[in-house]
């Protein structure tokens, strides 16, 4: 049985048999301590790990990718869910299940090649005949903190001068008064007061950074606790990124947000932030799984990444450009510019 998008339950792929799936919503109230967790576990770093598996229904045994822990079987199409606590400390908390199918994610993938304007040909023909997008749950790391910050710094305020300006107009002298905006300098110090909720990092290595800010919107009201039934005919990866490094990533974010509270705080029209001391506290932490879609397609030994948002479905991917098209593009127009303008003469 697969998990059936949009319905909250499993259905047979022969039969049509639907078995729904409760919904819990647990996780919320119980993110994890992350200095604790810090503690208890022997490995920050995850180690690679690659799954030789038994298949139940065809007795074949193959090989699952790497940091892959569901997948089909290659032989019967059987879907196998490894438990994600067998090769990883720490398990997912929380999984966003699929709302978008893949024939709709296909659909997106095939508009927005043929929207790509000026791409090589071979590279559209070529992502054509390739595999269609797969779906696949990705890890990321959730984190909650409250920040007390103290800060030291300049607020600048505009305020108007005048000065004399003297000019012979027509052969006479003629002076004027020409404002001059300048701006006043005064010291500043004080605390600024921070709480996050669900700030997102990658926990895969499998899409470059630039991809967070596009995968880092979801409606989480539609989140479930960790349920393997959801991942029942989808891929799913573990955790790639220990927690140490994404925690890293998550600070970065916050520190954007906090030297803008700064700045609001300091008031006038410029800031200078001179000296900033951030203290982090209740730091919390959740593995969650969320969905997307991915493609990925080579051209001049360079890969190319597109993703569908697998909840909302919107698109994002990354494309090179045809030099020799734009070249070409750039001498028509010059051609027709030359032939209008020689018209005209």
């Amino acid at each position: 049985m697969d998990y059936a998008i949009g319905q909250h339950s499993l259905q047979c792929v022969s039969c049509g048999a639907v078995n729904p799936i409760e919904s819990v919503r647990d996780y919320e109230d119980s993110p994890h301590d992350y200095e604790l967790t810090k503690q208890q576990i022997s490995l920050l770093k995850p180690q690679s790990s690659q799954l030789e598996l038994h298949c139940s229904n065809c007795g074949a045994t193959f090989l699952m990718a790497v940091d892959q822990h569901a997948g089909d079987c290659p032989y019967c199409d059987l879907n196998i869910v490894v438990p994600a606590v067998n090769h990883r400390q720490l398990a997912p908390d929380a999984i966003l299940p699929f709302a978008v199918d893949d024939k709709t994610a296909n659909q997106s993938f095939k508009k927005w090649l043929r929207k790509l304007w000026f791409a090589p040909s071979k590279l559209k023909l070529k992502a054509f005949k390739s595999q269609p997008v797969t779906a696949v749950y990705i890890p990321m790391w959730s984190f909650d903190a409250e920040v007390n910050s103290d800060y030291r710094g300049r607020r600048g305020d505009y305020y108007t001068t005048y000065r004399t300006v003297t000019r012979r107009i027509n052969g006479r002298t003629q002076t004027t008064q020409q404002p001059v905006q300048e701006i006043r300098w005064r010291s500043v110090s004080g605390h600024v007061f921070n709480v996050f909720k669900y700030v997102y990092t990658f926990a895969s290595k499998a899409l470059p950074d630039k991809f967070l800010n596009f995968l880092s919107t979801w409606d989480l009201q539609q989140a479930q606790d960790y349920n393997p039934a959801y991942i029942s005919g989808f891929q799913s990866q573990l955790y790639q990124v220990g927690i140490d490094v994404g925690y890293d990533q998550a600070k970065s974010i916050m520190a954007i947000i906090i030297r803008a509270s700064v700045r609001r705080d300091i008031g006038g029209d410029q800031q200078q932030i001179q000296q900033l001391n951030s203290y982090y506290d209740k730091v919390k932490f959740r593995l969650i799984l969320v969905p997307i879609y991915m493609a990925a397609f080579s051209y001049k030994k360079k890969v190319y990444r597109y993703v569908v948002h697998g909840q909302s479905g919107q698109t994002y991917g990354e494309r090179p450009w045809s030099w020799l098209k734009i070249a070409s593009a750039v001498l028509f127009l010059a051609l027709i510019i030359a032939l209008v303008i020689g018209y005209n003469q």
